[in-house]
């Protein structure tokens, strides 16, 4: 898939002053794209997201069982 980047101009990041290297920390990409280099930067950000997000959704299931067995246990 192609693409382009508003802050790009020629070879360089207009955001971050720097050889445009789309997914490095300060990209407006980092974090919210997994690339096919796994070297980039974005991919473990992504993984470390992704990775949070399962945890929250999982402590959200634990507290709604907890919750459904207390109000079993009063009889509702």
């Amino acid at each position: 898939m192609g693409w382009t980047c508003s802050h790009q101009k020629g070879e360089n990041c207009d955001l971050l002053n720097i050889v445009c290297q789309p997914g490095t920390k300060g990209c407006t990409l980092y974090g919210k794209a997994v690339f096919a280099d796994p070297e980039t930067p974005s991919n473990e950000a992504v993984a470390r997201r992704e990775a949070m997000r399962r945890k929250k959704e999982e402590a959200e299931r634990e507290e709604q069982m907890r919750r459904l067995m207390e109000q079993a246990k009063r009889g509702f």
